[in-house]
């Protein structure tokens, strides 16, 4: 628990993207979480809840063994109604621009709805579709979904940070879901391996 409480307070410090080596708190205290056994096999298994989640297309999937294990994922959080007070999604694909061909290849993007309730894959294609935006956008059942929200420790129908993680290493960190798209595919090529790694994307110098 400390080392989870640890990794949550290193936020949004770009010096954290080489070093994070924790995953999403998850609130065991929580008896919602108590209702769906953890995941298992992969660096970080314990802290995700064991569910199905569906995306747009209404394909299913294990949230975790099939979407995150092993994978280097950019996950953020968004609505349809969210859209209307806190848009992200047009920010994300700018960033979906950046990694190019990476994309849906050694790079995964999620957007995961705040709202189970009211969004389903039609609602949320609609919303990929009105940005063009060709990553998953995943609902579910409500009580898995906000176990899944829960275990990124996202609270509200608002959540401003989007979360970076490589999971075959077993690191991740955050980035607010609206600063400058550079930055965050930044982190993308921090967390990434091989021909792909890049400590900055831009050099900035001072004049």
């Amino acid at each position: 628990m400390k080392t989870r409480r640890a990794f949550l307070a290193t936020a949004v410090g770009a010096s954290v993207a080489a070093t994070a080596i924790a995953a999403p708190k998850v609130a065991e205290e929580t008896p919602a979480l108590m209702t769906c056994s953890p995941a298992s096999g992969g660096k970080n298994a314990k802290l995700f809840p064991h569910v199905i989640v569906q995306d747009q297309h209404k394909r299913k999937a294990w949230f975790y063994e099939e979407l995150i294990k092993d994978k280097l994922v950019l996950v953020n959080f968004t609505s349809s109604k969210g859209e209307n007070y806190y848009p992200i999604v047009e920010n994300m694909v700018k960033v979906q621009e950046m990694l190019e061909d990476r994309l849906g290849k050694d790079v995964f993007m999620y957007t995961i709805t705040t709202d189970p309730y009211r969004d389903n894959p039609e609602t949320l294609k609609v919303l990929a579709d009105k940005y063009g935006a060709k990553w998953q956008f995943l609902s579910g059942a409500p009580e898995d979904i906000k176990q899944v929200l829960m275990s990124f420790n996202a609270r509200g129908n608002l959540h401003a940070l989007s979360w970076v993680g490589n999971e075959k290493l077993g690191r991740w960190l955050n980035k607010p879901s609206r600063l400058h798209p550079l930055y965050i595919a930044e982190s993308v090529a921090r967390l990434s391996t091989g021909k792909h790694y890049k400590p900055y994307l831009v050099r900035m110098r001072s004049a």
